[in-house]
């Protein structure tokens, strides 16, 4: 089987990236030669040996712009399985979905949202239907509205016909009352570690520092719980100097990034927006360790186990679960214990893999499920 997968960037920063990783050298260790064609490649970006990688500087367009696409054209013919993960493009959508052997992860609101992710300005999900008038109160300048309105709609419409795929089944949900019905939720799958190491003397917060991942409010809740134990950083982004008293640690690679969540009390993921799934909770609970979460989007999939959760935005309370962690430490080992088992059971490899694995499968035999 020839695949190729389509992406707007090769990079070893945040879960869509790892996800992405994730993918390829599953699909590569099946046997089959993949090809990564990608649209810019960051520091750290990095495929295994095996597989072979492309630029196609369309790709990493938000806009619909084939300018720069003149090589898909070529790569697209020599695959039997196209998948398409991150790419914001429409031209470039479009192209891939018309070989009618496209796979499509939708893991961005952009596909179906104009506005911040289906969250309203106070921090409420969404549930209105995407119009002019509806999306005003989130993108009030008109021209940027307008321009926004017609990129959704030119996403949307490439995308009629894919067989589409997403992480949780929040995004399968949001897909649906978009007008693409039938996406399946296949997850990433986890490997929970041997081992916990001990209760953990820091809380964590990771990944991109910018104002959608509630990333303010963890450090609220952390000056408001008294500093009890470090808040260690691991990630970059706008919001990053601002931490102040926090202990910054840069992007950092799986192995140490595993190694942070392995000796922490507890992970904060305190995601302002809808989260279309939430990765680094799920690694987190992975090993062993439990995530003081807000409870919105596609983190239902797994909160219900080894979490506390709390209101996206409620400060107050994330600060009260910091606490508690910290003078329960027999709840923090008792959390992750059970998040563990929840991974275990929920996101199993040997119950994932193969499902993405014989949707190629049937992509290149022509099934449509």
């Amino acid at each position: 089987m020839r695949v190729l997968l389509l992406t707007d960037r090769l990079s070893a920063r945040g879960g869509a990236d790892w996800h992405l990783m994730q993918v390829v050298t599953s699909v590569a260790a099946a046997g089959a030669a993949v090809t990564v064609a990608y649209g810019r490649r960051e520091d750290g970006g990095r495929l295994p040996g095996r597989v072979t990688g492309v630029t196609v500087r369309g790709l990493g367009s938000p806009v619909a712009d084939g300018s720069r696409l003149g090589r898909l054209a070529r790569l697209l013919e020599g695959c039997d399985v196209v998948h398409v993960q991150n790419v914001m493009n429409p031209v470039a959508l479009r192209t891939a979905v018309a070989t009618g052997r496209a796979v499509v992860t939708v893991q961005d609101h952009r596909v179906f949202c104009p506005g911040p992710g289906r969250t309203l300005p106070g921090g409420e999900r969404c549930d209105r239907t995407t119009s002019r008038a509806a999306c005003a109160e989130c993108l009030p300048d008109a021209g940027y509205l307008e321009r926004n309105l017609e990129l959704t709609r030119a996403r949307l419409e490439a995308l009629q016909g894919a067989r589409l795929v997403v992480l949780s089944s929040y995004m399968a949900a949001e897909l649906a009352v978009a007008g693409l019905a039938g996406a399946e939720v296949i997850p990433p799958w986890f490997e929970p570690a041997s081992e916990r190491c001990g209760v953990g003397g820091a809380f964590l917060l990771g990944g991109r520092l910018v104002p959608h991942k509630g990333v303010m409010d963890a450090w609220a809740a952390w000056m408001a719980a008294g500093r009890p134990l470090p808040l260690r950083v691991a990630g970059e982004g706008s919001l990053a100097q601002r931490l102040d008293g926090a202990e910054r640690l840069g992007w950092l690679g799986q192995e140490a990034l595993r190694g942070e969540l392995q000796r922490a009390r507890a992970l904060l993921f305190p995601s302002f927006w809808q989260e279309p799934f939430g990765i680094l909770g799920v690694q987190a609970l992975a090993q062993g360790t439990p995530v003081v979460v807000a409870d919105n989007g596609g983190t239902g999939d797994w909160s219900d186990a080894g979490c506390i959760r709390v209101a996206a935005g409620d400060v107050e309370a994330m600060a009260g679960a910091v606490q508690r962690l910290v003078a329960e430490p027999t709840l923090a080992l008792r959390l992750g214990l059970q998040g563990q088992a929840m991974v275990a059971e929920r996101f199993a490899r040997r119950e994932i893999e193969p499902r993405l694995l014989g949707l190629y499968e049937n992509v290149q035999r022509g099934i449509r499920s």
